[in-house]
């Protein structure tokens, strides 16, 4: 199992989209996708 990060402290900076993007192409070639978003609330 691989697991792939997509960090960056800063706000605006397309991680949900990058996530979201990268984890439907990854499921159009049939791989299994689970996608945790988090929200730093400090």
């Amino acid at each position: 199992m691989r697991k792939i990060a997509i960090l960056n402290f800063k706000g605006g900076t397309g991680k949900t989209t990058t996530a979201i993007n990268l984890g439907h192409a990854l499921s159009l070639k049939d791989y299994k996708v689970l996608i945790i978003l988090t929200i730093n609330a400090s």
